[in-house]
Formats: C-alpha cells, sequence, structure tokens
C-alpha cells in the first residue's frame, strides 16, 4: 500500500482547488487559538473564523478526503485539572463531533484519555510533540489507543533501526514529518515546543505575544555552520521510500501557515517524489517561506505591539534579519542523490559527528551561501542573539 499524505490546512478558500489530494487522504489544521493551544505560535498561523472551518471541513469531507484537527500544545499550565478549562474543552470538543471531524492529534496523556472517553468516533493520533522515539513510547501510546503515532522527527528521522524496532512493537499507523527542517537532537526542541503552545492558547497570559529566541538560535546555528542543515531532521522527496520500505504508513507535510502556492509545490515534490532546485524551496524552517498574513497595521498591533514586555523599535532588527537571510542559502537537491541511503550503515544515533564528518564533506558539495552575504548576516543574526541573552531587547535603556 502507498504512503498517505497528511497535509496542511491554511484556511484559504484556494487550497482544495489548488490541490488534489486521493481519496482517503488527509488534511489537518486548527484555530490560531484555542483553549488547548497548539505547536505553531499564532502570529505564524492564519487566522480563520469557525464558520469558514465549518464549511471547508465540509468542502473536505465531499472530495473524498479527511480531516484531523490539532490538539498538539504541550502545556496548559495545570489549567487541564480545573472546571472551568473542562467545560470549555467539551464545547470544543463537540463542535468537532459536530464537524463530523475524523480524527484529532493530541500531545497529552490526560487530554487523550479525555478525548477517548468524551467523543465517540474520532481517531486519536499521537503528536510528534509527545516525542515518539522508542518502543516503549509506541507501545504505552497504543495501548491507550492509538490510531497513528506521528514519530519525534528530531531523533527518529535519520534513525533507520530505531524505526524498524518501533514497526515490530506496534500495529497502529506510524507517520514521520518529512520538511519541518529543525536541527537533528534539537536542544530547543522542549522549550521551543511550551514557548509556542502558551502563545496559541486561548486566554493565557502571553496573549499570543512571543519574540522567538529558539527561532533566531535555530538560524544562527545553521548560517554559523552550514553542515548543520544537512543534519537537520528533513526528508528529501526522492527518499521517502526508504521510510515506506520501513513500514512507515503516511508522511507529515508542514506547515498551516504557508501560502497555497508553496504548499502545492512542497505536495506535487513529496507526491512525485522527486524534485529539481534547492532543498530549502520545500523546508519549512528556511526563512523565504513567510507566513502569508498580510503584515497590517492592525495583525502588527495585536501580536508584537507591547512596549511594556518589549523594546518595539530593536523588533525592527527582525525585519532587517529576514531581508538578509532571503536566498542566502542553496542547497543542490540533486548532489544529495545516495545522501540518506548512506546514513543507513553509519548510525547517527551511535557516531559522533566530530569523528564522522560525512555531513561536513557533503555540504561543502551541496550548500552553498552567498559569500557576500553570509557574514553581514550572520552578524545580524549574532547581534539579536545578544540582545535577547543580555535582556536589552526587551529595555528602553541600557542595562549593565
Amino acid at each position: 500500500m502507498s504512503l498517505k499524505l497528511s497535509v496542511p490546512h491554511n484556511w484559504q478558500n484556494d487550497l482544495l482547488d489548488r490541490i488534489d489530494l486521493g481519496e482517503g487522504e488527509e488534511f489537518y489544521g486548527k484555530l490560531e487559538s484555542d483553549v488547548l493551544g497548539g505547536g505553531r505560535a499564532s502570529y505564524s498561523c492564519p487566522k480563520v473564523s469557525r464558520r469558514a472551518v465549518e464549511q471547508e471541513i465540509d468542502r473536505i469531507h465531499r472530495s473524498g478526503c479527511t480531516f484531523n484537527y490539532l490538539f498538539n500544545g504541550t502545556c496548559v499550565d495545570n489549567q487541564e485539572i480545573s472546571e472551568p478549562f473542562i467545560r470549555e474543552f467539551s464545547k470544543q470538543l463537540q463542535w468537532l463531533q459536530d464537524m463530523s471531524v475524523d480524527s484529532v492529534t493530541v500531545s497529552l496523556p490526560l487530554i487523550f484519555e479525555f478525548i477517548k472517553k468524551n467523543s465517540l468516533g474520532i481517531n486519536l493520533s499521537v503528536s510528534a510533540n509527545a516525542f515518539v522515539d522508542n518502543e516503549e513510547k509506541a507501545r504505552f501510546w497504543e495501548g491507550l489507543g492509538a490510531h497513528k503515532i506521528t514519530l519525534d522527527a528530531f531523533t527518529i528521522n535519520r534513525n533507520f533501526k530505531q524505526i524498524e524496532k518501533i514497526r515490530k512493537a506496534v500495529k497502529c499507523r506510524l507517520q514521520v514529518i518529512v520538511n519541518n527542517g529543525c536541527l537533528t537532537e534539537c536542544p530547543f526542541a522542549v522549550s521551543h515546543g511550551l514557548a509556542c503552545a502558551h502563545s496559541s492558547q486561548k486566554g493565557h497570559v502571553s496573549k499570543g505575544f512571543l519574540v522567538d529566541f529558539y527561532k533566531v538560535m535555530c538560524i544562527y546555528t545553521r548560517v554559523k555552520d552550514p553542515s548543520q542543515y544537512l543534519k537537520g531532521d528533513w526528508i528529501r522527496p526522492e527518499d521517502v521510500h526508504l521510510y515506506e520500505d520501513l513500514g512507515i504508513d503516511s508522511i507529515k507535510l508542514v506547515t498551516r501557515g504557508l501560502p497555497t502556492e508553496i504548499l502545492r509545490t512542497i505536495v506535487l515534490a513529496y507526491s512525485r517524489r522527486e524534485y529539481c532546485g534547492n532543498l530549502l524551496d520545500l523546508i519549512f524552517s528556511h526563512i523565504k517561506q513567510v507566513n502569508f498574513n498580510k503584515f497590517d497595521f492592525l495583525y502588527v498591533l495585536k501580536y508584537f505591539f507591547y512596549p511594556q514586555r518589549v523594546n518595539i523599535f530593536k523588533l525592527l532588527q527582525f525585519k532587517a534579519m529576514a531581508h538578509g537571510l532571503k536566498d542566502l542559502v542553496y542547497i543542490d537537491n540533486q548532489k544529495l542523490d545516495g545522501f540518506l541511503l548512506s546514513l543507513q550503515d553509519k548510525e547517527c544515533s551511535k557516531t559522533s559527528c566530530i569523528e564522522c564528518g560525512w555531513c561536513e564533506k557533503k555540504a561543502r558539495e551541496a550548500v552553498r551561501l552567498d559569500p557576500l552575504r553570509a557574514v553581514p548576516a550572520l552578524k545580524a543574526i549574532e547581534k539579536i542573539r545578544d540582545e535577547f541573552v543580555s535582556g536589552s531587547l526587551f529595555s528602553y535603556t541600557r542595562l549593565r
């Protein structure tokens, strides 16, 4: 059986017209904020009304596809053990049932069991934010009743033997994320997930505000060391068959904040299992794939105008940083033929990168940084990083 696709919905009216999925394949999405929060900050997600969601899910069902709603936030400030939360969450579950949503994706075990007990007919999927990376964790979630588990991309995507072990350990469906582009074994994964969950949680004290230190650190790490682009958790379209052979049932594409034309490019590449050009055209974490929300006055006011929390004048540096990074990096996808296959024998989880050096070698062949712009871009990122660390980004006076 061929791999199924799980495709993000950006709540744009043209998405279903531009992306043609096969019967039984999946779209996923969520409101920009809700009582549980999610895996992306609200500012990076499209704004949508509940009525528009209802209409779009009806269109999805009429097209023969399914819909998965995300409850993939990783922290609710312990509100999940309070009566007000349960009351509001129950209302949202009823709303999903009224729309005949096919499945939900969950990170927290208590939320998983609550949905299982209180929502009939909805399949339960486990989020990558639950960090399932071994047989015991997979068995735990399957034991709770998981229909599908999305494996932890940070640690699993390059660990072929571990995927094989998990596949043998469980019978539920297994899914991998192919184009997130995070750092492998990312040291920021937990903290970044918490920051995104809180900044997309309805009623949270943050009110959706997030100046993303972890994103800055991710960019800084890779521009400083281009081999990190190859050490990431992405899977090329040409290499999807390797995971199909291991028993993976579906691949998840990201993310919900991309415009339809970019999503179409990504879907076509992974459907056809080939792409000629810059691999970063398909990878979400690359800076040029920005959220399509118009940065108008109301948008900026809602998510970034918090002068009591941050020096709003210094926030302009982020715009300059983004401009400096645009088209800075080119990864020649065709020069990576055989790269991922070669890692099957190297067992990255048991090998020191310093001793191996394979990714550094391939980066010299396939990764190109504009030499005239790389140093100024790195300095701009370092300046923002230093202002985070010193605290000056959040002050209008000079700190000692």
